[in-house]
């Protein structure tokens, strides 16, 4: 492997502890908690945030409520300062001018074990010897994998809903094809249906009015118009029509509310305690599945690397007509109230040398186009 690089470094979180952080002004407040080593979160930090934290560690925004409200939580400073190198070292390491490599992510570490690290997916032994064995602090893991044709099965699903307003998970289609659908996403206060952008294919407006079907108990009801096409971050936007309402819902799961979604180191704190994702498909229908890697980039398919993807579970798990379903876990803090959403899934392994599902996570939705997850408090379905 190549030679160690000199970025990835640690970063050195400053002690909030005892700071009178609640007596200054909202601009001074923000700068110290930037310059405390907290980045962009710090605008969305309050005085009660930093006091609940205690003195080995620091509050982080895992996620998105209703109206798009910070949810937020206390980790360990150093699992937190360790996260960052590895983010860090990631969005600096040029590896797409690597020849061979078709893929890296972020490994986030454990609370108390091991450490964050890079994944990077090689295709030959000229490209391993081209990746750092090290990023900074940040050790780098090389996968060997093999690209092979795609065999996955067609199978269709049962729906279980009647009237207006449609939940996730649901079989939904284009006059062609089948997926599952996601559940309601939000342009603001406006919901939209949306599902994987290759149900159609293509990019901006090639599809635009073409019909959107969902299956229900009595057949294929046509409930959208398609209005734009996202093929790069692989999602869809639908504008509803005949009277169909989209929910923040995920069809039969307990709890079924959806009230947001995961930031992208909410996602590392739900690997770092080790708990599972889980999804509801069309087809392969309930699973669950640890995350793998986060803040991904793949190459393993069309003329444009994806970046922003998220690694889960087994490609076991997931098959043609699963895509368009959403990775989710309940509320960290207080999970009765309702889940909150991972990412899109829009594609499974299907090579040797991983085994995982993947798609776009929440975060670089909104990030990238600015939908969110997140419905509006007032008159939310």
């Amino acid at each position: 492997m190549g030679e160690q690089d000199d970025i990835g470094q640690r970063p050195a979180l400053r002690s909030l502890s005892g700071r009178r952080l609640g007596t200054v002004g909202r601009r001074r407040f923000i700068t110290t908690l930037a310059g405390a080593g907290l980045g962009s979160m710090a605008a969305l930090l309050t005085p009660d945030d930093v006091r609940a934290a205690g003195r080995d560690e620091v509050p982080l925004v895992y996620g998105h409520g209703r109206d798009f409200e910070p949810l937020t939580t206390t980790v360990p400073a150093d699992w937190f300062a360790d996260l960052r190198a590895a983010f860090d070292a990631h969005d600096r390491l040029d590896l797409l001018s690597r020849s061979g490599v078709v893929g890296s992510a972020v490994v986030p570490g454990e609370f108390g074990g091991r450490n964050a690290a890079l994944a990077v997916d090689v295709t030959d032994d000229e490209a391993t010897g081209s990746v750092p064995e090290r990023v900074g602090d940040v050790a780098v893991e090389v996968n060997r994998v093999e690209s092979t044709a795609n065999e996955q099965r067609i199978e269709s699903g049962d729906a279980s809903f009647d009237g207006n307003h449609i939940p996730g998970s649901v079989e939904c289609g284009s006059k062609d094809a089948a997926a599952t659908l996601s559940p309601a996403m939000y342009d603001g206060e406006t919901p939209f249906f949306t599902t994987s952008n290759h149900l159609y294919g293509d990019d901006g407006e090639q599809h635009r009015g073409e019909p959107f079907y969902v299956k229900r108990r009595n057949g294929w009801r046509k409930v959208g118009e398609v209005r734009r096409g996202y093929a790069l971050d692989d999602f869809v936007r639908i504008d509803p029509v005949n009277g169909a309402v989209p929910a923040s819902a995920i069809d039969g799961s307990s709890p079924s509310v959806v009230m947001g979604q995961f930031t992208r180191a909410g996602l590392a704190r739900v690997k770092a305690h080790g708990s599972k994702l889980k999804k509801r498909a069309v087809v392969s229908g309930f699973t669950s599945g640890a995350i793998q890697s986060i803040d991904g980039m793949t190459c393993a398919y069309g003329t444009v690397c994806k970046r922003g993807q998220l690694k889960w579970g087994s490609q076991s798990s997931f098959t043609d007509g699963d895509s368009g379903s959403v990775s989710y876990h309940p509320d960290l803090e207080r999970p009765e109230d309702g889940l909150l959403v991972a990412g899109m899934n829009n594609a499974r392994t299907w090579w040797p040398g991983e085994d995982y599902i993947w798609g776009t996570a929440a975060y670089r939705l909104t990030a990238n186009h600015g939908f969110t997850f997140s419905p509006p408090t007032a008159g939310a379905p």
